[in-house]
């Protein structure tokens, strides 16, 4: 008679290891698959960090660059327009305009805070930035001649200490509007001079118009936005018979203007360009043209001028933070 194979029985010691063993791959499962998960997790946010959000906040520094200059072009818009009031109603303006600047770009929550800009007002006293206008001129009857010299000039100008994208320097002075960055300086809104002469052989005549910032320094940061107040105090635009009496003979006579900026160079590149343009009939011997890094100038003497229109605009610029 065939028996029964006995059922082998297992130990309670030998259950609770088998149990124990499967907790310990099981937990050992989970923190490999949370471990993985984290892993994941930080690729991708290193991507993010290390790719996304500097192409991200070069966007946003290009974008409040592009803001800047355009709020600048519309800051010199209103200029001009005060200035062509001033000249139809005797040199006299009671309207005040109104502009915006906004100082700082975007940020990005939690990832990258706003970048915060500099804007300062310097008027031509503060010695930074002047323009010098030296000249003879005469009147019709009385042969007697006069001596202008004077200097004039200050400017508007902001500074953006850029992260992500170029570091930039934007500057209003003199009607034209500038920008410097480490690979170079460029006029983007031309000033108001103008060589004209009919043919190779007549006389030239000069025009230049002249923005003279009167006032106190002031500065503004951050990255909110300042509200500018443009007031045009008064405006003196004439026209001048250039010329030095010497007994009854006129003798014609240089004209001389010294611009000293921090973006000379701008100046001098964009002076030189306007000077040598095909088609302005301008003789090498019609000026000179230097520029001295050393102190930051740049000087144009102009000869064979029968004429010079030279107006300045006594503009005064307060500021306030929004």
């Amino acid at each position: 008679m065939l028996e029964r194979p006995k059922r082998s029985v297992c130990k309670p010691t030998q259950v609770r290891r088998f149990l124990k063993r499967d907790r310990d791959e099981r937990g050992i499962a989970s923190t490999v698959g949370t471990i993985m998960a984290l892993l994941v997790f930080l690729t991708f946010l290193t991507l993010f960090t290390n790719s996304y959000i500097p192409v991200w906040m070069v966007d946003n520094e290009r974008n409040h660059m592009n803001e800047v200059i355009n709020q600048f072009g519309e800051m010199k818009g209103k200029i001009d327009i005060l200035s062509l009031n001033a000249a139809s109603s005797n040199g006299m303006t009671d309207i005040t305009m109104y502009q915006t600047i906004d100082l700082g770009a975007d940020g990005i929550p939690v990832f990258a805070s706003p970048t915060a800009g500099l804007l300062s007002y310097q008027p031509y006293a503060s010695g930074n930035n002047n323009t010098e206008v030296d000249f003879y001129y005469h009147l019709v009857a009385g042969g007697k001649t006069y001596h202008y010299d004077q200097i004039g000039g200050g400017m508007v100008q902001f500074y953006a200490p850029n992260r992500y994208y170029a570091q930039q320097v934007v500057t209003y002075e003199n009607g034209a509007i500038l920008i410097r960055q480490d690979d170079g300086q460029v006029v983007k809104a031309f000033p108001s001079i103008e060589l004209t002469k009919p043919s190779v052989n007549s006389w030239i005549n000069l025009s230049f118009a002249q923005v003279d910032f009167v006032g106190k320094n002031a500065n503004q940061a951050g990255t909110s936005s300042v509200g500018l107040n443009i007031d045009l105090v008064y405006l003196d635009a004439q026209t001048y018979l250039n010329g030095n009496y010497t007994g009854s003979v006129i003798s014609k006579t240089p004209i001389v203007l010294t611009f000293k900026s921090s973006n000379y160079q701008a100046w001098y590149d964009y002076l030189l360009k306007y000077l040598t343009t095909p088609g302005n009939n301008l003789l090498s011997s019609d000026y000179t043209l230097l520029s001295d890094a050393s102190t930051q100038t740049v000087t144009l003497t102009v000869e064979n001028v029968y004429s010079f229109t030279f107006s300045k605009a006594m503009t005064q610029i307060s500021s306030e933070v929004m």
